[in-house]
């Protein structure tokens, strides 16, 4: 059987050969009920925050995509990707096509409905033996052009802080930086710690690893007062320090009850990932683009 994938191409290829050049904006069509379905379950999961639900519209072996971060497959890993994640969404077809068990829907994707789309997206699908059909891979990206490095305002920073800048607070810098850039919001965190140690555990690397951060030549720093000069933000995970109460500018949000990585890697990460959508929302406001 072809893949979801090689039907998306093949049907392309088949189709129309006649040019067009692109539109401002294209034009919406209807999708078939059993399809739609797929679009507005999506919609309802997301703007709840409901990782397991948005998990359950793909196949248990299907596929994320997302624009600035590795690939994610299995509905497991699925359910992890999108721990956090969510918040207002619209979504329309601009094109779709079904044959036999396989089909597709390519979209764009809007804050609101009749907003402009800031995102589009590519579905393949896969029809069950119940009739419903199921998400193998769900590819985005955004409209919107890059950011250069020297293009434009240096995103704010965001500050966490462990008691060794090696395990909590490199794990939650590294999520909030997937998280900002899978929403385009311009902040950019760091770690430090009060008493950083030489390097990055291997076995908290090793994870890392697993869920696509590479940091093999990271080298823990230490909590300095120019770090915190112009931050827009820092999080406390477990620790305090005096350098705190002379920048009483900057907020300083305290994460207390973090569980230990070195004994329950999943949990401590999981931890921090169900805050980060609520701090990044936080943020959004102070910067007057929430996207």
């Amino acid at each position: 059987m072809r893949s979801a994938a090689a039907f998306v191409i093949a049907t392309f290829i088949a189709g129309p050969s006649s040019a067009q050049a692109p539109a401002p904006s294209l034009p919406s069509v209807t999708l078939p009920a059993p399809l739609a379905r797929v679009l507005t379950d999506y919609e309802a999961a997301w703007r709840s925050k409901d990782a397991a639900a948005l998990a359950a519209l793909f196949t248990e072996d299907g596929f994320v995509l997302s624009s600035g971060t590795p690939p994610v497959r299995g509905r497991a890993q699925i359910e992890k990707h999108y721990m956090g994640h969510g918040g207002p969404l619209a979504l329309r077809a601009l094109a779709f096509a079904t044959e036999g068990s396989l089909g597709y829907i390519i979209g764009g994707f809007a804050r609101a409905k009749d907003e402009p789309d800031i995102g589009k997206f590519t579905l393949t699908l896969r029809k069950h033996s119940g009739g419903r059909w199921m998400i193998v891979s769900d590819m985005d990206n955004d409209n919107a052009r890059r950011q250069a490095a020297n293009d434009g305002p240096a995103p704010g920073r965001v500050v966490f802080v462990c008691e060794h800048g090696s395990v909590k607070s490199v794990m939650a810098a590294h999520w909030f930086n997937r998280l900002a850039t899978g929403r385009q919001a311009p902040f950019r965190a760091v770690s430090r710690g009060v008493a950083p140690d030489d390097a990055v555990p291997p076995a908290v690397a090793n994870n890392l690893a697993a869920d696509g951060f590479d940091v093999a030549g990271f080298t823990p720093k230490r909590l300095e007062q120019t770090d915190l000069a112009g931050a827009v933000q820092v999080v406390a995970i477990g620790i305090d320090s005096p350098l705190f109460a002379d920048a009483k500018e900057v907020p300083v949000a305290r994460w207390d009850d973090i569980p230990p990585a070195s004994m329950d890697y999943a949990a401590s990460r999981d931890a921090m990932r169900a805050r980060m959508g609520a701090l990044l929302d936080a943020l959004l406001p102070r910067s007057g683009d929430r996207p």
